[in-house]
């Protein structure tokens, strides 16, 4: 969508030559760190204009030792109370009744298509409006202060990124300073936050055992797949995330090659419903994915920002340096409060043309018609999971 706003600047390059991120320098950047910081932003707000994601270097914004040593500390903490979760008797944490609001979700839940087609080969802590727990393990206490590195990973992934993101973004629309906060926020008590992993073992073939996940992609997915991708090796199938903007770390050290299976939908810019599948370039501790979730599509009515298709397919463990670990991402869905109405946002560069004398909903009930079509196909899978099973009798 570009547009005559997009035209007005000319943006530097942050990506080295040689493609890795942790070179990545500002070009005629600002004297301060401040001004750098807004170039970045400014970039990134750029970027999930032309293509609905963009990457982010941590390794320039977090100049803080400590919060780069805090974002490994809180993966390392969290694979061990999963560990403990998968034990029986060995932790105790709240567990997820699937059967509740997905959008309010809070404590633990395993992997099985239960808890919703998207979770049915991941485990994981969800946080639901700014609640916290703690893992408590039954010979040693409290989890290396979970809770502690919970919310320390969180503060990191809303205040030191989500926040700039939303910044940027008021620059580059020319809404007042501070709009999303004064509008649809405070966002740190309305967001979802996510630390999952997944329970597939990408060195076997795939292809075993997985019709169940190949149906219910089939039903969704009505988007041309790259010809090297099987529909069987899809883990995680093809969404968009209800959020603002999210961000996504995935836990691996430093800046690496590709996104351990991580792909975007790149619509064709001449047929419909047609295009490729990306696979991300980078990811790490040192790299923060940031997606255009549909509020924010919503909100600009899809005609600046346009939410993310994207998904999780089969990826090459031999490419990462911890590859006897299992595949494992934060997420932040940044999301306005309940209340929050749903009104197009005031910047000049929207053309609105919708005459309707309509309210606009409130986020709780836009979300709500969201979080039903999140669940709604479980009694359907479980059908076509008996008669698959029936089948191979």
């Amino acid at each position: 969508n570009t547009n005559t706003f997009s035209r007005r600047f000319i943006f530097p390059t942050f990506m080295s030559k040689s493609g890795n991120m942790d070179e990545c320098k500002i070009s005629n950047g600002g004297s301060n760190e401040f001004s750098e910081h807004n170039m970045l932003f400014d970039q990134c707000a750029h970027e999930l204009e032309l293509n609905g994601y963009s990457l982010l270097p941590l390794s320039t914004l977090l100049r803080r030792e400590e919060r780069t040593i805090s974002i490994a500390r809180s993966f390392e903490t969290a694979r061990c109370a999963l560990d403990a979760m998968s034990d029986d008797n060995d932790a105790a944490a709240p567990l997820i009744d699937p059967s509740s609001d997905s959008g309010s979700w809070t404590g633990y839940h395993n992997a099985a298509v239960v808890n919703g087609r998207y979770n049915q080969y991941r485990e994981g802590f969800v946080f639901s409006n700014g609640d916290m727990f703690d893992v408590i393990m039954n010979n040693e206490g409290s989890s290396n202060n979970f809770q502690h590195e919970m919310n320390k990973l969180c503060g990191i992934m809303h205040d030191d990124v989500a926040n700039g993101v939303l910044r940027a973004i008021e620059r580059r629309l020319e809404l007042p300073q501070l709009y999303f906060e004064q509008e649809v926020g405070p966002t740190n008590n309305s967001s979802q936050w996510h630390m999952k992993r997944y329970v597939v073992d990408v060195s076997l073939n795939s292809e075993n055992g997985v019709d169940e996940r190949q149906e219910a992609t089939k039903n969704e997915n009505t988007l041309v797949p790259s010809k090297s991708q099987k529909e069987g090796d899809i883990f995680l199938p093809v969404h968009t995330d209800p959020s603002l903007i999210s961000v996504v770390i995935l836990d691996q050290p430093g800046t690496n090659k590709g996104g351990m299976g991580l792909e975007v939908f790149h619509p064709s810019k001449t047929q419909t419903n047609t295009g490729t599948w990306k696979e991300i370039s980078h990811h790490g501790h040192d790299v923060a994915v940031i997606f255009v979730g549909s509020v924010l599509s919503y909100l600009t009515k899809g005609q600046i920002y346009a939410a993310a298709k994207h998904r999780v397919v089969h990826w090459n463990s031999s490419l990462t340096d911890n590859s006897g670990d299992a595949r494992m991402a934060s997420t932040l869905f940044l999301r306005p409060h309940g209340d929050a109405l749903m009104k197009t946002l005031p910047s000049p560069y929207l053309q609105v043309h919708d005459a309707s004398k309509k309210s606009p909903p409130s986020f709780r009930v836009w979300n709500a018609r969201v979080a039903k079509n999140y669940m709604k196909k479980k009694k359907q899978q479980k059908k076509q999971q008996k008669k698959q099973s029936n089948k191979n009798k």
